[in-house]
């Protein structure tokens, strides 16, 4: 049965598979046997190739007519064949799948890409604005501004090294400059505190009026006369001033007056012991500033220090032997009385720091000479220095004045002490 092709209807071109069973291997059939019948055997044989040929794959899916035209044509009668196809078990239609939906990536793709152009291009033209009109403008202005601090640090170095410099000159000139003089009242009018005062105490021939009263007790008396007859401390007006030296000075009111007061108002102004402050403002139609509603007042000098050369000849001349008695100590104190020096000691302690105070001063005037400080001649100042050279003379000798010691002579940097008596 090789080689032979099932007829069908539906696939007339397709070509059939072998006869029965195309993988079992087939067997040459007797053409026929004498009689024109197959045997038992043998039609058994062709059952079972025809079973299976009906129950292969490829088979049960053909139309039923061709597999029965066929199966006769093998030589199967129409009482096997229809036996053969009942014994089939029933055609399982295939199985059908639904159509899968069309993929959304191509559009997902498509919509990225659109984002992304959509990003590029914004962000280019956010760079071109940035680029071609920001960027100029913030260097320009940082570039201003580095100027202007870079010019800043230059006119304060400038300013620090002027400085500087003008600190250092004044360093170096102060030494040459004129110191102020202080200024101090004639002792004789110092007691005096108000122009009664003054003109009842030097009235005389050629003082009957006053006019001979140095200027600055007659303001100094005069302020501190209207200080104390006003509540407040603010100071006494220009115009209330002169009012007042004119009711008790007639004579400045006079012709000749007018030079007086000149100095006056000149020694008002000069002189530091008097200073002048702004009024508040008034109903007066004058500007604040005006020289007759300055206020004045009076501040006193410090007191004069003593000089060093003073005070040296002080303790030197208390510490000379005078005729007293030692003190008598309290035999009932229990704290212990200090040691007490003898008149010698006190002398030579004395004569000690007076040397060297002198040596001190001569040192220093021997300096500033070399130096090239130069100042005026002044009698009384060299006399004072012979004085104090010949005094130097006498007190480097000293040991004169000291009785012979019968004690251990003593280093030559250490002085001598006397023992007590």
């Amino acid at each position: 049965m090789s080689g032979d092709k099932v007829p069908g209807p539906a696939q007339s071109d397709q070509r059939k598979p072998d006869t029965l069973a195309p993988s079992t291997p087939t067997e040459p059939v007797p053409e026929s046997t004498p009689a024109g019948v197959p045997t038992g055997t043998d039609r058994t044989e062709l059952l079972t190739r025809a079973r299976a040929f009906l129950t292969s794959p490829q088979i049960r899916l053909q139309d039923s007519d061709a597999k029965r035209a066929f199966l006769a044509e093998k030589g199967l009668s129409v009482v096997e064949i229809d036996q053969l196809i009942r014994e089939l078990p029933p055609s399982v239609p295939p199985r059908t799948y639904p159509t899968p939906p069309p993929s959304n990536l191509p559009n997902l793709l498509i919509g990225v890409a659109r984002i992304f152009t959509w990003l590029a291009g914004t962000s280019a033209v956010v760079l071109f604005i940035y680029y071609w009109y920001l960027l100029p403008r913030l260097t320009q202005s940082y570039q201003a501004r580095l100027a202007l601090s870079k010019h800043h640090s230059g006119l304060i170095a400038r300013l620090i090294e002027s400085a500087s410099a003008l600190k250092a000159v004044q360093a170096e000139s102060f030494k040459d400059l004129p110191r102020p003089v202080p200024v101090y009242e004639d002792s004789r009018y110092v007691i005096f505190h108000t122009i009664d005062d003054v003109l009842s105490c030097t009235r005389s021939s050629t003082e009957e009026s006053g006019q001979d009263t140095p200027d600055i007790t007659i303001l100094r008396c005069a302020l501190e006369e209207l200080s104390r007859a006003k509540e407040d401390s603010s100071g006494v007006s220009t115009e209330e001033l002169f009012q007042y030296l004119e009711s008790k000075l007639p004579w400045l009111g006079a012709e000749d007056g007018a030079a007086r007061q000149s100095e006056l108002w000149n020694q008002l102004n000069t002189c530091p012991l008097f200073t002048s402050s702004m009024p508040k403002s008034g109903a007066s139609p004058l500007p604040p500033d005006h020289r007759s509603r300055l206020l004045w007042q009076y501040t006193p000098p410090p007191p004069p220090s003593t000089p060093t050369m003073l005070t040296s000849l002080a303790n030197l001349q208390a510490a000379l032997p005078r005729n007293s008695k030692v003190p008598v100590t309290d035999s009932k104190s229990s704290a212990p009385a200090a040691p007490t020096l003898s008149a010698a000691q006190r002398t030579l302690q004395v004569l000690s720091d007076f040397t060297g105070y002198i040596t001190t001063q001569t040192y220093s005037l021997g300096i500033s000479s070399t130096r090239g400080v130069t100042s005026r001649g002044n009698p009384v100042e060299d006399e004072l220095r012979r004085e104090i050279r010949a005094l130097k003379g006498l007190v480097l000798n000293r040991r004169s004045f000291l009785p012979p010691s019968t004690g251990v002579a003593r280093p030559m940097s250490e002085p001598p002490r006397v023992s007590d008596a």
